[in-house]
């Protein structure tokens, strides 16, 4: 028979000692973060805390996120961040996509989709990408609202036969950021897919908010400089690229003309039941389904999506570019 030694009043005590110091360790921790956000960061400058208030708002928000952390799987390599970034910035950019490419993908570990979070970060738990599921609503609006993306003629279409648009704020060729061409020739098609998407946007949105609150600050502070009706298109980011009816892999590349050092992200949806986003440098197949969404630094870490399972699949990328956020601080 196995009887449980019962715990003496001394140690007892002891014990109940060590776990108040503890929470309330854990309280301070979480004061301070929370007056860090609201007060230093101004992260939350204009959240609608629908009447709670915004400490507690900001509080329920870090504790669900706390939650939705649970059971993480986080994957480190054998990389630095700052060492990734001088690569990328090397000024042959053809021969080093050739010498980081000439490996067989179908030889690198596969992180397969599930419903944890993954995390993959360097050596010094630098994030390099972050994968996780949003709400199958927002999926299932992608899918209804397809037929409002107004075709293109074939000319256009990649050589893929890939149709590929942009939508958002940028600012190429031009001096003053302005909405993309392609927004106002599908318009009024196009305002309507954003309204009719925004749950998808705001909740990618509220992840980088949570997972990168200075890189979310940064970039949304442009907002106050602009004008009317030139203005981002999904939540944080700027722009996002519209890929539709993929059936073969992509390109491997790397987003030269976005911010550096931030985050991009990913979603998909159609008929297609899963594929592999290949990062290179890091030597991983990351699988998404639909339903998945990626965030990665796409401007230091070559990519591309490859081994589309099912039919075809429809993408978007969400970015930033660099330009407008230079313009922003040059001027203002």
């Amino acid at each position: 028979m196995i009887s449980q030694r019962p715990i003496s009043s001394n140690a007892g005590r002891l014990r109940s000692f060590n776990l108040k110091t503890l929470n309330n360790k854990m309280v301070a921790e979480l004061q301070k973060r929370l007056d860090y956000l609201i007060h230093n960061l101004k992260a939350y400058e204009g959240y609608n805390h629908q009447g709670r208030g915004l400490r507690n708002a900001v509080k329920t928000q870090l504790n669900w996120w706390a939650k939705a952390q649970h059971n993480i799987d986080i994957i480190q390599v054998p990389f630095l961040f700052e060492d990734l970034w001088k690569a990328a910035r090397t000024g042959n950019h053809k021969q080093y996509i050739a010498q980081v490419t000439d490996q067989d993908w179908r030889q690198f570990p596969i992180l397969e989709s599930n419903d944890r979070h993954l995390r993959i970060e360097d050596k010094r738990e630098h994030l390099l990408a972050y994968r996780l599921r949003h709400p199958t609503t927002n999926t299932q609006t992608l899918n209804d609202t397809d037929s409002l993306i107004r075709p293109i003629p074939l000319s256009k279409h990649l050589p893929s036969n890939t149709i590929n648009r942009h939508w958002g704020l940028w600012k190429k060729y031009v001096t003053e950021p302005r909405m993309t061409s392609d927004f106002y020739w599908d318009q009024p098609y196009s305002q309507q897919w954003l309204e009719a998407n925004q749950g998808l946007f705001q909740h990618l949105s509220d992840v980088l908010h949570l997972l990168e609150p200075e890189m979310y600050v940064r970039y949304v502070n442009i907002k106050h400089f602009l004008p009317d009706g030139v203005q981002p298109t999904c939540g944080a980011w700027y722009a996002y690229a519209l890929n539709q009816s993929m059936t073969t892999d992509g390109e491997a590349h790397f987003d030269y003309s976005d911010y550096y050092c931030r985050l991009n992200a990913v979603t998909g949806w159609g008929d297609y039941t899963g594929a592999k986003l290949i990062l290179w440098q890091l030597g991983l197949a990351v699988e998404n389904r639909p339903g998945d969404a990626i965030l990665f630094l796409g401007r230091i870490l070559m990519h591309n999506s490859v081994n589309i399972e099912g039919r075809a699949r429809s993408m978007l990328d969400y970015f930033t570019y660099q330009a407008p956020l230079i313009w922003k601080d040059r001027k203002h």
